[in-house]
């Protein structure tokens, strides 16, 4: 009897030890070994999107990914979530909480527990998914018995440390075996491997304009991958696309530093009894291509190889350029196999550092005359708009125009003119650097285009507003409707999400860093509501803090230190009350106020070593330390203006009701100035620059602009590239003006708009771009060029 209950007691250990141990497991490591293509999302609302609306990658995902994503929008978090995909089924997996997958939340859904396997299946529309908890990770199926399988020790653990090298920073990385349909489209070639043993990771980064990627390729060994062509041999530069002409559809360039290796080594690997000898003219070469309908040698002694070359003859010159007949026309059919394969190498000719073979004389004189003209493709427009994400050297270089990658994705891919895939082979691993973009040929210069257009489904409520995307290092668009729904929209115009809210944003929707790892959340406040949302629209905890009494200010952030330690100031009427990023109350500030109500948002200023927070509150001008305690003491009573409080010239500037400039310096000392302002006058400065409106006068620094007569938006500064940029809105004509430092015009505007407007950078692309309205219901996006 006691040696049963030793054993009874021994069993429960080890199976308490077995949970333990499973709730330590990180979730990519329940993924099965038989798996072909595996995920990791870091962004779940861009990877989300990307489904839909990136349209290189909504054409490589399967439709079992597609199936997918309908629970993937169910999920609540920001941890990894990863999704292995194998045949017809997905599995996803993520570290579980509380608010992950609350089925109750989610409408139209039939949920039932089968009891038996301790596995939840929940109908969602079309799509039913099984799922239980395993420690602490989440697991989901649309396959039971994938479900039922899983176990924490059949770990791949090559493939677990594989996972563990995928950037956490990039939107997603993609897992994938070499022959895998879809996914191996993104290598632009399908002949790299013998076999479908060895991985590929790619972490992925898009843009508006298409796909940049990058990772590796393993191999089990060197029998298995064509690229361990290249083991032993340097990547060097690609040239050849300086001879390419301007119209190639497609290029695909080997490099080395020695072809002898080279050849060895894929003479080895080759199934084909076809080889070069070891003696031959390509031994001068540092560089071979193909192009639709020639092969391009490059060296550099091209004398040498022409004396090599023993199969030839002169037959005529063009253009000074001598033309040969090659008599050994299938030279190159086989022997370079599997990179490159040409026929019918008729005619060459020498041009620079290039040898040119063709099927004809005239394909020959095309691209010589193209050569010459410097038409070619690494002259091109789209060519050159991607040379800045291409690395300088390449064992293996593969170049798509839209043509080409039509053929790839088996799709019409309408404008993406410049697209590659460069393979460098260094020790082990080969790296993989791709780049799939549309081209747009650049505008006339100082030219305003119309880039995007988006529609709410609402009438707007408040201006449109920039926020910066921690992950494209682009910007983004925040904006609210009537019914209090807020929206953040691509720099591309594509609603990534939509978040109701409870009232209006007050002010501007600000942004911090609070885990200090470069992932921006969004921090605003409404009447009753403190808010602070994560990239993907989702509350960050403990937020939203409600409040009964009413904010009347908007939220005010502060960084005193730029070390991201941020208070958020919130405004109450006659009261102040401060918290930290976590939502907790900062006990050690304490405004004691004089009764009044605070009419314009907090704002701290530095000025040497000194903080100073500045509101006004009734007719006082208050000045305080960072603890709430009065910092300087205004004696003066202000009759304040609808205008904002600045620091302008090292005062705290604002105008008071009589349209008189109102600034007080570090000593509460204050000055006025008269203007010439009418009571609906409106100011902004920044610390060197104030600009006022009042009826139809603009007034930047000292120079006056007189505008036609009609209702004016507040103007607004902009500092970018340089250069100060001026901006107002004239509701009534529905003109949006732009204007430099100098009170200049800039060229091509005014613009057609209704609301005031905002300029930024949005993307990557030279140019910035100025946000405004259309209607009630729409936003408009202008390039200026």
């Amino acid at each position: 009897m006691k040696r049963l209950g030793f054993l009874l007691i021994l069993l429960t250990l080890v199976l308490a030890c077995q949970k333990n141990y499973d709730k330590t497991k990180q979730p990519y490591k329940f993924i099965p070994n038989e798996t072909n293509v595996i995920i990791q999302i870091n962004e779940l609302s861009d990877f989300i999107s990307s489904i839909d609306n990136n349209e290189i990658l909504s054409n490589i995902y399967t439709t079992e990914l597609q199936s997918a994503s309908q629970i993937l929008k169910t999920l609540n978090t920001t941890k990894q979530v990863y999704i292995s995909l194998n045949d017809s089924n997905y599995l996803i997996l993520t570290e579980n909480d509380s608010t992950l997958f609350v089925i109750d939340s989610i409408s139209n859904h039939i949920s039932e527990t089968l009891a038996d396997l301790k596995i939840e299946k929940t109908q969602l529309n079309d799509s039913v998914i099984y799922h239980k908890i395993i420690g602490n990770t989440f697991a989901g199926s649309n396959s039971l018995e994938l479900l039922k399988t899983l176990n924490s020790e059949n770990e791949n653990t090559k493939l677990s440390k594989l996972i563990e090298t995928a950037d956490k920073k990039s939107v997603a990385s993609i897992l994938f075996k070499s022959k895998t349909p879809n996914y191996s489209k993104l290598l632009f070639l399908e002949d790299l491997n013998k076999d479908n043993s060895n991985f590929t990771i790619l972490d992925i980064g898009y843009t508006d304009k298409g796909l940049n990627y990058n990772g590796i390729l393993t191999s089990k060994d060197s029998s298995t991958n064509y690229l361990d062509g290249f083991k032993n041999t340097i990547p060097q530069k690609i040239n050849t696309p300086s001879i390419a002409p301007h119209s190639t559809n497609s290029l695909i360039s080997v490099s080395y530093n020695d072809f002898s290796v080279f050849n060895d080594n894929n003479n080895q690997l080759k199934d084909s009894t076809a080889t070069v000898a070891s003696e031959t003219f390509l031994n001068f070469t540092n560089e071979i291509a193909l192009i639709e309908d020639a092969l391009i040698l490059h060296s550099l002694d091209t004398n040498l190889i022409l004396e090599a070359i023993e199969d030839k003859s002169n037959i005529e010159s063009f253009r000074d350029i001598d033309i040969y007949e090659f008599t050994n026309p299938n030279f190159f059919q086989s022997n370079l196999k599997p990179f490159i394969s040409f026929e019918n190498a008729n005619y060459f000719s020498v041009f620079d550092n290039f040898i040119v073979f063709t099927n004809s004389t005239e394909t020959l004189k095309s691209i010589l005359t193209d050569a010459l003209n410097n038409n070619t493709l690494a002259n091109s427009d789209a060519f050159q708009s991607i040379n800045d994400d291409l690395s300088d050297e390449a064992s293996l270089f593969v170049f798509k125009n839209s043509d080409g990658l039509s053929e790839i994705l088996g799709k019409t891919m309408k404008g993406y003119n410049a697209n590659a895939v460069q393979f460098v082979r260094e020790d082990n691993y080969t790296h993989i650097n791709g780049v799939i973009q549309k081209f747009k040929k650049k505008a006339a210069s100082n030219s305003v285009t119309e880039t995007f257009t988006s529609s709410l489904d609402a009438t707007i409520l408040t201006p449109p507003q920039v926020v910066k995307n921690h992950i494209s290092k682009s910007h983004d668009i925040v904006v609210q409707d009537i019914n209090n729904v807020l929206y953040l929209i691509s720099s591309s115009g594509n609603i990534l999400w939509k978040k109701q809210l409870q009232g209006k944003v007050l002010g501007q929707v600000e942004q911090i860093d609070m885990y200090k790892n470069g992932r921006l959340q969004l921090a605003f406040a409404t009447p009753n509501r403190l808010y602070v949302l994560d990239r993907n629209g989702k509350d960050v905890s403990p937020f939203p803090l409600k409040f009964n009494d009413a904010i009347t200010q908007p939220l005010s952030v502060f960084d005193y230190d730029k070390k991201k330690d941020y208070r958020l100031l919130v405004t109450q009427s006659k009261n102040l009350l401060m918290y930290n990023a976590k939502g907790q109350s900062i006990s050690g500030f304490n405004y004691k106020t004089n009764d009044s109500n605070i009419n314009s948002q907090p704002k701290h200023f530095r000025i040497g070593t000194k903080d100073y927070i500045v509101f006004g509150a009734g007719e006082n001008l208050q000045v305080l330390n960072r603890q709430g305690k009065i910092r300087i003491n205004v004696k003066d009573k202000i009759r304040f203006s609808n205008n904002e409080i600045y620091l302008y010239q090292n005062k705290f500037t604002t105008t008071n009701t009589l349209g008189e400039l109102v600034q007080v310096d570090t000593r509460g000392r204050l000055t006025t100035k008269n203007l010439n302002l009418t009571d609906n006058h409106k100011i902004t400065t920044t610390s060197k620059t104030l600009v006022s409106l009042r009826e139809n006068r603009l007034i930047i620094k000292s120079r006056t602009l007189d505008l036609d007569y009609g209702e004016y938006t507040e103007p607004r500064i902009f500092y970018l590239n340089d250069k100060i940029y001026v901006t107002t809105t004239d509701l009534q004509s529905k003109k949006v003006y732009l204007f430099d430092s100098q009170a200049k015009s800039i060229p091509n505007f005014p613009v057609f708009g209704t609301s005031s407007a905002t300029l930024e950078k949005l993307d990557g692309e030279r140019g910035l771009e100025l946000i405004t309205q259309s209607d009630d219901k729409t936003i408009v996006v202008y390039k200026l060029h």
